[in-house]
């Protein structure tokens, strides 16, 4: 076994651009997913039938779907059949958030649903309107026990956003590739990508622990 770090000093920074990268494309994913999987969690638990059979076949696509089959139709598919040139980063983006929509809002209808039904109740004889009761007294006693399914899709969504790499966006797992291809060197890129990914992700599941803390507190 050869092994030489040495080798792989002078791109150093190229592990940093694609860091960058995949924290844009990690940070826009989660914000879209958030917030477009709140939306959804609130309208799932509307008394509305047909609705809710819509919003129950959005989530069954990014769950019966490989993530990859779907970065694909987005990026090479969405030309074809819109004439519109989707740029890497906007495919990898919708992608990943639409997906991650689909869990965190079944992980939110969830947490919703699991709250005490005479929350409402209460909420209703006080005359207090359904959106503020949803914000203000529902969900924030539903995140305190959906946090480590946050979390845990935070991470989720930050290592599938390795995924980007296949359509030549250079994200850090792109920028190990380069530089495997240019130094002959399979090993060393590889695991300096994969000790950064580690790095990262104690430092959400840290992170994460300090969260949930804090609403038990």
């Amino acid at each position: 076994m050869s092994l030489n770090f040495q080798l792989i000093a002078p791109y150093m920074t190229m592990f940093a651009s694609g860091l960058v990268v995949t924290f844009q494309v990690t940070g826009a994913s989660l914000v879209l997913a958030f917030v477009l999987g709140a939306v959804i969690a609130v309208l799932k638990v509307l008394p509305c039938r047909p609705l809710r059979l819509v919003l129950d076949f959005y989530t069954s696509i990014f769950r019966g779907v490989p993530l990859i089959v779907l970065l694909f139709m987005a990026y090479f598919a969405t030309p074809q059949l819109t004439g519109y040139k989707i740029s890497m980063l906007a495919a990898g983006i919708l992608t990943l958030g639409l997906n991650g929509s689909a869990t965190v809002s079944e992980t939110l209808r969830g947490g919703i649903e699991g709250v005490d039904a005479g929350q409402m109740d209460a909420a209703c004889a006080l005359s207090v309107p359904y959106a503020p009761t949803m914000l203000h007294i529902i969900i924030p006693q539903a995140l305190r026990s959906v946090v480590p399914a946050l979390v845990n899709e935070i991470i989720t969504v930050l290592k599938s956003s390795a995924l980007v790499s296949v359509i030549g966006l250079m994200d850090l797992m792109r920028a190990a590739e380069s530089i495997q291809a240019f130094t002959y060197r399979a090993f060393e890129p590889f695991f300096v990508a994969a000790i950064i990914y580690y790095v990262i992700v104690m430092a959400l599941s840290a992170l994460g622990r300090l969260w949930e803390r804090a609403l038990r507190r």
